[in-house]
């Protein structure tokens, strides 16, 4: 079997191509031969990696139709990628699997795809089934039908006619509806909201992200804080995202549950893109600007020298980052969102509060910092990591997924899936 996975980026594109990388690493190293295709590139390409949009005058092109689109408020939704590439290689290949399109792939690409080869889709957020956004932040419209978005201007009737989120999600339904399409969920959560405005043609499934756990060796704590220049008798918290204040990510909460606890002197290692006013907000706190770490055996080192995670996350899906710190064998404290509360059960290997609860943060964290079993918590945390994310349970299952696709199989060879 031959695989072709698409995504928007290589790894440093964002959580969702890495996993689109890792799955053709690992699938490749299975020996079954598997090539990534990506619309961006932001590092040197693997062996197997290639340019989605080729080069030249069809790389202007291709940036100039999505440019004039995304300027009407149709953002990609013309498959470019498919005529210019996809339609001329896709023969190759047993099975075409989709991850991370927004910005990037249209979902019309995925119909077209789905009329010749079996076709996968991976949906790493909500942009999926919304009128564009990645997650609705507390906004429904989009179980009955996306408009007016509130995370876009309304004022004047120019930033009303860019308001294309209905069409755009009234496509997406009709892809979802119309074409056999197996859209893989990483999260019940996930799942769950995309119901809301979806109904799949072909039965969706859950695929809980996966990690290479050679990446984290256990190490003792004491020997990580040693390591990265950290007093070994402090109590050690890490905060992470990507870009710190993102309010999305919650990083406020974050910053005042620790200054609640600061009678503890907790020691943070603050992991990510940290501008002037977060570093003001940490003020009185003792910590360690560690930056974006993209080397995976430094951030396991970073993480396996905290005691604690604190992740307030307001909306995710399955984030690699606290699978990542319980992998490293530290327990995380933080909010029930999305789909955390899948990977985190309360007292067995973290703990969990309201969204937004600040006092009940506050009081987790000093809980946690205080239990005569921290350790142990830990040691849980990497075990259920083991058990249930690894890099192995991730690859079995989409081996199988792959092998049991007889009924797209089927479907792609009848008259009315032929060659477009």
């Amino acid at each position: 079997m031959k695989v072709a996975i698409v995504s928007k980026s290589d790894r440093k594109g964002g959580g969702a191509s890495r996993v689109a990388e890792d799955l053709a690493i690992w699938l490749n190293g299975a020996g079954c031969p598997t090539d990534h295709f990506i619309a961006l590139n932001f590092k040197e390409p693997l062996s197997f990696q290639h340019k989605l949009y080729g080069k030249g005058l069809e790389l202007k092109l291709s940036g100039s139709i999505h440019k004039t689109t995304n300027k009407f408020g149709f953002r990609e939704i013309l498959p470019v990628e498919y005529w210019f590439n996809l339609s001329k290689i896709i023969d190759a290949y047993d099975v075409v699997h989709f991850h991370d399109l927004y910005t990037a792939i249209s979902p019309v690409t995925l119909a077209l795809a789905s009329r010749r080869k079996p076709t996968f889709f991976t949906v790493h957020d909500c942009s999926a089934f919304t009128g564009g956004c990645l997650y609705p932040m507390g906004c429904e419209k989009f179980a009955s039908y996306c408009h007016k978005c509130p995370q876009l201007s309304q004022d004047g009737w120019k930033n009303q006619l860019r308001d294309r989120t209905r069409e755009v999600q009234a496509i997406k339904r009709w892809v979802a509806g119309k074409f056999n399409i197996r859209y893989v969920f990483p999260s019940h959560w996930m799942l769950q909201e995309a119901q809301k405005a979806l109904k799949f043609k072909s039965l969706p499934v859950v695929i809980p992200n996966g990690l290479d756990l050679s990446f984290f060796p256990m190490v003792k704590k004491v020997d990580a804080k040693i390591s990265l220049g950290i007093p070994e008798n402090r109590r050690v918290v890490a905060i992470s995202a990507h870009v710190l204040d993102d309010p999305r990510k919650g990083v406020k909460y974050a910053i005042a549950a620790l200054q609640s606890i600061s009678d503890l002197s907790p020691f943070v290692i603050v992991v990510g893109l940290c501008n002037d006013e977060l570093k003001h907000s940490l003020k009185g706190l003792e910590y360690k600007e560690m930056g974006y770490i993209s080397d995976p055996h430094l951030l396991a080192k970073a993480y396996s020298a905290a005691d604690v995670m604190l992740f307030c996350t307001l909306a995710d899906n399955l984030p690699l980052t606290v699978l990542e710190a319980m992998a490293a064998s530290t327990p995380v404290v933080g909010f029930s969102t999305g789909g955390v509360p899948e990977i985190i059960q309360n007292g067995h290997n973290g703990i969990l509060v309201e969204p937004t609860n600040q006092q009940a943060l506050n009081q987790a964290l000093r809980q946690v910092l205080s239990a005569s079993d921290l350790e142990a918590i830990g040691q849980q945390a990497r075990r259920d990591i083991e058990n249930k994310f690894s890099r192995t349970v991730f690859l079995e299952k989409h081996l199988q997924l792959y092998q049991n696709s007889e009924d797209l199989l089927s479907l792609s060879n009848s008259p009315l899936y032929q060659k477009a």
